[in-house]
């Protein structure tokens, strides 16, 4: 049998960070400039604080905000998910004729 196998850990998909959006990160990194907690993202866009803590450690692009924090880019974010997704290759799955 192919395809995605979601596994359930603490109540979340392991595989939701693979469907974010572009613009699902850059309203995390707006949250982020201005200053909101990962807790605050965490209730804002209604996914959990352990997804919002991963997706700020993704996105890092070494650099700081005025406020010392670590940059968040929404788009080194979405080029790793991509680049990550394309290393796994070609599915070895047959499709039905």
């Amino acid at each position: 049998m192919c395809g995605l196998i979601f596994l359930s850990f603490g109540g979340e998909d392991v595989a939701d960070y693979a469907f974010r959006t572009l613009e699902d990160r850059q309203k995390i990194e707006k949250l982020w400039e201005d200053g909101r907690t990962p807790k605050k993202i965490s209730e804002t866009t209604g996914v959990s604080v352990h997804v919002v803590y991963k997706e700020l450690t993704r996105g890092q692009d070494g650099t700081r905000l005025p406020d010392q924090r670590l940059r968040y880019s929404a788009d080194a974010a979405q080029l790793r998910v991509q680049q990550s997704l394309e290393k796994r290759g070609k599915s070895n799955c047959i499709s039905p004729a």
